[in-house]
């Protein structure tokens, strides 16, 4: 386990247990907005690539929508 893991746990031991789930759900929603900006940013990579392909935007929209 890294240094800073290590950290991590030890701090998140020391919290009282009333702050424990208010933690794991920022950590839980940071984890999401990260993904969701990576599956954003690879749905736009593949747009640019796929430019001039009839449907294409419809399909990528649909797949957005369904995230």
């Amino acid at each position: 386990m890294s240094a800073m893991r290590e950290e991590l746990h030890s701090l998140v031991d020391q919290l009282p247990d009333d702050r424990v789930q208010p933690m794991i759900a920022f950590v839980r929603e940071s984890l999401l907005a990260s993904r969701r900006t990576q599956a954003a940013a690879t749905l736009e990579g593949i747009r640019e690539r796929m430019r001039g392909v009839t449907g294409v935007d419809g399909e990528l929209a649909r797949l957005r929508e369904g995230a």
